[in-house]
């Protein structure tokens, strides 16, 4: 996200913790599942390492991240950042009135259903927020040329880039969740975006935010990807309703994602996907060849 709701990645919770955190060590791999400020963040398939951690002060209120990426063959194939806010106690009310102001009303990014969004699920109550959200991104775009030119937290990622001759993916897959209770004082959010090429979809096609295939206005067009990206969404939905639970969200608070079972593709869609992603990993790993890859996948198509 950009400036102030960048730092806030993807899960916005407040908790009381007593759970032991992982002992993250920079440029180690971690997988499956770590602890962080005491809540389980489920790790998506593959090695993620533990790229940075960034402290900053806004005006009252004091902001932490971390970030994981995942690599593959000189490509990033996905980043997960978590952030949290806390007013230490002082403001908690102003930071409540903060976060709900620029989730709804952030010129660049919101809690509204924008035209690069493919799904939002909100609640807001009192000083208290509760926001997912699907999208798909230009990644190229968003580290060199994002919409809030303010925008200053991403130096050491493309410092790191540049020294490793890295390379980001043509589209990456979003996935947000922001919560803020008004009951405690501590707001924490977690990013995950990953190249849907990993994980099983086929190669993208177009890669600027408009011309994607991954775009809401040109994924009926697609319907292997439309089926991939709502099978994403569903997942990362499952996983806001799993930390809602470790943050004893209250029942009238949790978000009810019922209207996402609609866009959900079929038990035999989800089956096909699974198949394209498991021939995807024998291909990469050198099992298949290309000849071999391409005779595979074009049976499982048909």
């Amino acid at each position: 996200m950009k400036s102030f709701l960048f730092l806030l990645i993807f899960f916005t919770y407040f908790i009381d913790v007593n759970a032991a955190n992982t002992k993250l060590k920079k440029y180690e791999n971690y997988s499956n599942q770590i602890t962080w400020k005491g809540i389980d963040i489920n790790l998506p398939k593959g090695e993620w390492m533990y790229f940075s951690k960034e402290t900053d002060n806004l005006q009252n209120f004091n902001i932490g991240c971390v970030r994981f990426l995942n690599l593959r063959n000189k490509l990033i194939n996905g980043s997960l950042s978590a952030c949290y806010v806390t007013s230490g106690g002082k403001w908690r009310q102003a930071l409540g009135a903060a976060l709900k102001n620029e989730w709804q009303n952030n010129k660049y990014d919101s809690c509204n259903l924008r035209p690069e969004y493919f799904y939002v699920k909100a609640l807001f109550k009192g000083a208290s927020s509760n926001c997912f959200i699907s999208r798909h991104i230009d990644p190229n775009k968003e580290l060199y040329f994002p919409d809030d030119t303010s925008e200053t937290t991403s130096g050491g990622l493309k410092k790191y880039i540049k020294e490793r001759s890295l390379n980001l993916p043509k589209i990456g897959l979003e996935f947000e969740s922001l919560y803020f209770s008004n009951k405690r004082d501590k707001a924490i959010t977690i990013s995950l975006v990953i190249n849907p090429e990993t994980y099983g979809a086929e190669k993208t096609l177009f890669g600027t935010e408009e011309s994607s295939e991954y775009h809401r206005n040109n994924l009926n067009n697609y319907p292997l990807k439309r089926n991939f990206f709502s099978s994403w969404t569903k997942k990362m939905s499952n996983e806001h309703s799993i930390l809602e639970d470790q943050l004893e969200a209250s029942t009238d608070f949790k978000l009810d994602f019922s209207d996402l079972n609609a866009s959900i593709p079929n038990e035999s869609s989800k089956n096909l996907i699974e198949d394209l992603n498991e021939l995807n990993e024998l291909y990469k790993s050198g099992i298949l060849n290309d000849e071999e890859f391409k005779k595979a996948k074009k049976k499982l198509l048909n």
